[in-house]
């Protein structure tokens, strides 16, 4: 049996999706995954940014989740996340508890990371992680 490939999307690509209209990386990010995982700490970032723009956030809500499964937070995620919080912080490398929340979700899931920010995450050893290339004619949508 071929074990499914799962991933978990950052806000990064959330963006790139759904605001910059880029069907490249879509496609990608479908052909590679056979489940997708949105953590709430994404769907959250995500919305309250077209909020706090004044922007209508419930067909982007609708969108986000039609993309992949919604991860609320659970006991295992909130374990890891204080894991790799509090190893951070020893380490002098803190990085924001929203990145360690994703970070956190897609270990506990055994998926892998797809962002297309990795700066922070390069500092969690155990996290696997894609990042796609940039493509090069992502489609600007309305807003």
């Amino acid at each position: 049996m071929v074990a499914v490939l799962r991933g978990v999307v950052d806000t990064s690509v959330v963006i790139e999706l759904f605001d910059r209209g880029n069907t490249v990386l879509l496609e990608d990010i479908l052909n590679r995954y056979g489940g997708l995982y949105v953590p709430w700490i994404v769907l959250y970032e995500y919305l309250y940014g077209h909020k706090y723009l004044g922007r209508g956030v419930e067909k982007r809500k609708r969108a986000v989740e039609k993309l992949g499964q919604i991860v609320w937070v659970t006991q295992d995620i909130l374990a890891k996340a204080m894991e790799i919080d509090v190893e951070l912080h020893r380490k002098g490398e803190a990085i924001p508890f929203s990145d360690i929340l994703v970070a956190a979700t897609a270990i506990t899931l055994k998926a892998e990371l797809i962002t297309l920010d990795r700066r922070h995450y390069t500092r969690i050893p155990e996290l696997k992680m894609y990042v796609p290339k940039p493509s090069r004619k992502p489609q600007a949508k309305n807003k």
